[in-house]
């Protein structure tokens, strides 16, 4: 969502998830797109809808209104034949950067987010965001959805494949059932490529029976201009699904960079298996 709304042109200081308000027409078109792709689950443009991060445009007041109207926007596009998952990033603390610190204020997301199939907690680092699962699982009982955690990982300087907390994919993987998780994932990652998608599906497996699914980014992106270039064709990482199916990957999907074209790509690939 985030390198689709800069292709609609948003601005660098822009807050992105203020668009589902004011500029509905172009967050709706984003969606209809990845819908006409092949895509069977939409994501609401809602990664950084929290009230820390919306402080800081001035937004914090917005919550409810910004969330309600991602929703909407994505349930349209999904009509009746696909789920809307309501997206939530990293909520970090404002001093310290920390994820999810405060709970209350992950509560305050997930109640505005009424409406979707399931709630995504993405791009984390932390076992705190395990913490925030099991939170969420027990404490938050007017919301009986799916909560499905994705981790982003790096190559450390010895070349172990850890998130930036410098936790291992295993030490996810088999507490993440017990948190309440309901599906297991990895998105993202900086000199991130494919082989490393794959291997971190197949040391989940290796840990859990949880249900696991990837968003592998389109590579690291160059700057070329004002352009951001991904390095990863569409062809090129469509080819490499079946590898990741047979990890153990049960859902397959982008993160940065993966326009609608790699999604058509995708699902041209998983449609032939």
């Amino acid at each position: 969502m985030g390198t689709e709304l800069q292709r609609a042109g948003i601005g660098p200081e822009e807050c992105h998830e203020l668009w589902n308000a004011t500029r509905a027409d172009r967050v709706s078109a984003i969606h209809r797109a990845y819908a006409d792709a092949g895509a069977t689950v939409l994501l609401t443009n809602t990664f950084q809808a929290n009230t820390t991060h919306l402080a800081r445009f001035g937004f914090e007041d917005r919550l409810e209104e910004i969330n309600r109207s991602a929703v909407s926007l994505a349930r349209k596009a999904a009509g009746r034949s696909r789920f809307v998952l309501g997206d939530v990033g990293p909520i970090l603390d404002a001093t310290t950067r920390a994820e999810f610190v405060d709970f209350k204020e992950l509560g305050r997301v997930l109640v505005s987010l009424e409406g979707v199939d399931g709630i995504l907690l993405e791009t984390c680092s932390d076992p705190r965001a395990l913490a925030a699962v099991q939170w969420a699982f027990h404490r938050l009982v007017d919301i009986d959805l799916p909560l499905l955690l994705s981790l982003t990982y790096h190559r450390s300087s010895s070349g172990q494949l850890v998130t930036l907390s410098g936790h291992a994919p295993e030490s996810f993987a088999r507490h993440a059932e017990r948190h309440g998780v309901a599906a297991l994932g990895v998105n993202c990652g900086r000199d991130m490529d494919m082989d490393d998608i794959i291997e971190i599906i197949c040391r989940y497996r290796a840990e859990t029976d949880l249900p696991l699914f990837a968003r592998p980014n389109a590579g690291t992106p160059i700057r070329q201009g004002d352009r951001w270039i991904y390095p990863h064709a569409p062809e090129t990482m469509a080819a490499r699904l079946p590898e990741l199916v047979q990890a153990g990957a049960r859902a397959i999907g982008g993160c940065c960079g993966t326009t609608p074209e790699y999604i058509a790509a995708f699902r041209n690939v998983l449609d032939a298996r």
